[in-house]
């Protein structure tokens, strides 16, 4: 495996944890959104 070889594989590695890293973040804050409206009775105005 060269060096360039490497190099590629480790960046799609740094760019797929980003993305995962992103994604849960994303579900967090979704979460941490619904559950106030839960706690805090809010009506939502569909």
């Amino acid at each position: 495996m060269s060096s360039d070889d490497y190099r590629s594989f480790v960046d799609s590695l740094t760019a797929r944890w980003s993305a995962l890293e992103r994604d849960w973040k994303s579900v967090v804050v979704g979460g941490v959104i619904v559950a106030l409206i839960g706690a805090l009775e809010l009506q939502i105005p569909w």
